[in-house]
């Protein structure tokens, strides 16, 4: 039997969980413009439910840029990655 889970990628439609408490939560912050902090360990799908949020919030018409901020190890590195991804 295979594992029902997916690691180390984030996961499409499909493979998504229910977590609609916490889309509907983080999808409030955002469109609130509240900086929200998503905490747990690694592999646990904090980049799923972020993807899953801004597909949703892309839908209506709002800009949004996920940025993989690891590794960046000052603000020039920061602002040449946002203007490459803007």
């Amino acid at each position: 039997m295979d594992a029902p889970f997916l690691f180390g990628k984030t996961v499409s439609e499909d493979a998504f969980t229910n977590r609609q408490v916490d889309i509907k939560r983080l999808t409030g912050n955002l469109q609130n413009h509240i900086n929200t902090i998503l905490i747990s360990p690694r592999r646990w799908g904090k980049s799923s439910l972020v993807k899953k949020v801004t597909e949703n919030i892309r839908s209506r018409s709002t800009r949004v840029i996920m940025l993989d901020l690891l590794s960046i190890r000052n603000e020039e590195e920061f602002y040449k990655v946002l203007a490459k991804e803007a």
